[in-house]
């Protein structure tokens, strides 16, 4: 682990969501001087509309802008799309985010909350994640 960050976006739709973490992990990777990048999504629209693959809605046209400028300082990026079941630690702290009031940055794994830290354990084991879905019972009639 690198860096990990959960910070209150306010009100938006989960893809301004995305957009904004990828900026703010993008800007403090190059702040930190990393110049080989790997963006891992679980958006797999988002990662076409980041490598120019498929026209991006007009309503994150300037968020998009300001995210290809820092791609752009980049020496090699990839962008990854990865399966929400191999993001928990991320998607935990999105969900965490919907709780605090101010950025909150980790620089290590003991400075997670609680159900990331967890998480995060699980995937330095490599433990499987798999997508479960509610079963719908049908009820029989009297």
């Amino acid at each position: 682990m690198v860096i990990a960050f959960a910070t209150p976006l306010g009100d938006g739709t989960s893809i301004q969501a995305e957009v904004e973490a990828a900026r703010f992990g993008l800007s403090w990777s190059l702040e930190m001087g990393y110049k080989n990048i790997i963006l891992e999504i679980d958006s797999q629209l988002l990662v076409a509309w980041i490598m120019n693959r498929a026209q991006h809605p007009w309503s994150i046209d300037n968020q998009l802008r300001k995210l290809q400028q820092l791609i752009g300082q980049i020496k090699q990026f990839k962008c990854n799309h990865i399966y929400r079941e191999a993001n928990c630690a991320a998607d935990s702290l999105s969900k965490h985010s919907h709780k605090i009031t101010s950025p909150q940055v980790y620089f290590n794994s003991q400075q997670l909350p609680k159900e990331t830290k967890a998480y995060h354990q699980l995937d330095m084991q490599e433990v499987t994640n798999f997508r479960r879905r509610k079963t719908k019972r049908i009820k029989e009639p009297p």
